[in-house]
């Protein structure tokens, strides 16, 4: 029964609730006064448990003198609550996306209250904040946007930020390294072309980044356990392994140099 009881606890029932659970499902049926006895459980705290079990859908409560207690099915008990748990987690996130509308629409008619200077230099980390980034220029890019894109792993989490980018008739041009033989490489490749985007493979440098509009330059690092910066795959969930930081720098000046070099080595791949 301990291995029972440390499994119930997963459930988050409190002690007493584990102990009258466990014993109910003995007796089956019982007084208070029984299962305090026999679940060894202070008397004064039985009621109240058994209230909290019934609330959770594990007995039923007779209300005859003296009251008893019944036990459900264990199986459809623990059932009856994960549904009451993930209607509760349903709600809880229903409200809280609510509040994000809420904070942004109020946060979006607050005024600055310094004006924001050109040539700044931004930075975020982690990959999934990263890819955001991405998304997020993508959105705002009116022109062009140059991507220096390695294996090209964050393109299916891109799609439609691309998607609304092409309508806009914004060009997209990406170098990615040489062709291999991984099944994930070439599929993004087709997908890319596949949105209209030009793309060239075979690039060599260990740069990994977009050039937006020739305004933004934004500058991928992807950090080993060393600290050394590495050029290699970026599939989701490799945090674990790598750290991801991106640099943004709002800087004409080195944007356009670094379109320079895209477009050199978009002319020596032709």
């Amino acid at each position: 029964m301990e291995k029972v009881g440390n499994l119930l606890r997963e459930f988050e029932l409190t002690e007493y609730e584990i102990r009258a659970f466990l014993t109910l499902s003995k007796l089956n049926i019982a007084t208070a006064e029984q299962l305090s006895e026999a679940g060894k459980i202070p008397l004064p705290r039985v009621y109240d448990t058994l209230t909290e079990l019934q609330k959770k859908g594990f007995v039923l409560i007779n209300r005859g003198r003296p009251k008893r207690f019944k036990i459900i099915s264990p199986k459809k008990a623990l059932n009856n609550l994960i549904e009451s748990r993930k209607n509760e987690f349903d709600k809880k996130i229903k409200k809280l996306k609510n509040n994000i509308e809420t904070i942004s629409e109020i946060l979006s008619k607050i005024e600055p209250l310094t004006i924001r200077k050109k040539g700044e230099i931004w930075s975020t980390d982690r990959r999934r904040n990263v890819v955001e980034a991405l998304n997020e220029q993508l959105i705002s890019a009116k022109k062009q946007v140059l991507s220096f894109a390695g294996d090209i792993s964050w393109l299916p989490e891109t799609i439609n930020s691309i998607k609304n980018a092409k309508k806009r008739g914004v060009e997209i041009k990406i170098l990615a390294k040489e062709l291999n033989d991984s099944k994930e490489f070439l599929k993004n490749i087709n997908k890319a072309k596949k949105l209209g985007i030009e793309i060239k493979t075979g690039y060599s440098g260990t740069l990994r980044g977009y050039i937006v509009d020739k305004k933004i330059a934004s500058l991928a690092l992807k950090l080993s356990e060393k600290g050394t910066n590495i050029a290699e795959e970026g599939l989701p969930k490799s945090d674990i392994n790598r750290r991801y930081e991106l640099i943004i720098i709002e800087n004409p000046a080195i944007a356009i140099a670094l379109k320079e070099n895209f477009d050199y080595w978009w002319k020596k791949l032709s």
